[in-house]
């Protein structure tokens, strides 16, 4: 287990920024948290390339999601925690003010979308916060929401992009690291339900 928590999250980690956004990122650590297991990265300062203009993903926000949604899906079990019978009713059940009504996601995204919303409810759920659309779509996690502006409002927009990133690397069905997938509906898979399509 002590190898293969820091690989999962980095599998993760790498399924999210390609591969000139991994550059100089490394697993330091892993520390036991009552949260779970915390995978602790290093994140050095990614310098833009003359001329480059594409906006640039925050690395140690999605570095931070990766290492709280790892941490949640192994905690207290010497295995990644089986997916609960319900998500859905189980995201709108614990995180109802940052989750709203439902989603239109599959189940493997379950511990990706808790992670979020726990963080956005550590940091401060902004005013007039509210989720109007979490969805699929080609193969990548869209979450569309409305809230005032304040500071609060900026941060739960950094983790909500954060969780668009790392989207493209949870397997939607299971929540293993996963790829996005073409062929008919594009969706993101782990090599066993992409078999299974």
């Amino acid at each position: 287990m002590a190898r293969v928590i820091p690989a999962e999250a980095l599998a993760f980690l790498s399924g999210a920024l390609d591969e000139g956004a991994m550059t100089g990122i490394r697993v330091a650590g892993v520390d036991p948290t009552p949260g779970g297991p915390r995978v602790r990265f290093e994140v050095p300062p990614m310098r833009r390339r003359r001329g480059d203009t594409r906006p640039l993903p925050d690395r140690e926000a999605i570095a931070e999601l990766v290492s709280r949604m790892v941490a949640l899906r192994w905690k207290d079990s010497p295995e990644p925690r089986a997916l609960p019978e319900y998500p859905p009713m189980d995201l709108m059940m614990n995180h109802s003010l940052v989750i709203g009504d439902y989603t239109e996601t599959d189940s493997g995204w379950y511990w990706l979308l808790s992670t979020a919303a726990g963080w956005i409810e550590e940091t401060g759920i902004p005013q007039g916060f509210r989720s109007t659309q979490i969805k699929q779509k080609f193969g990548t996690l869209r979450w569309y929401c409305s809230a005032a502006e304040d500071a609060d409002r900026m941060q739960a927009g950094k983790i909500i992009r954060a969780a668009e990133w790392v989207s493209g690397a949870v397997c939607e069905t299971c929540g293993a690291p996963g790829q996005t997938r073409t062929g008919g509906w594009i969706r993101t898979l782990c090599d066993v339900h992409a078999k299974k399509r």
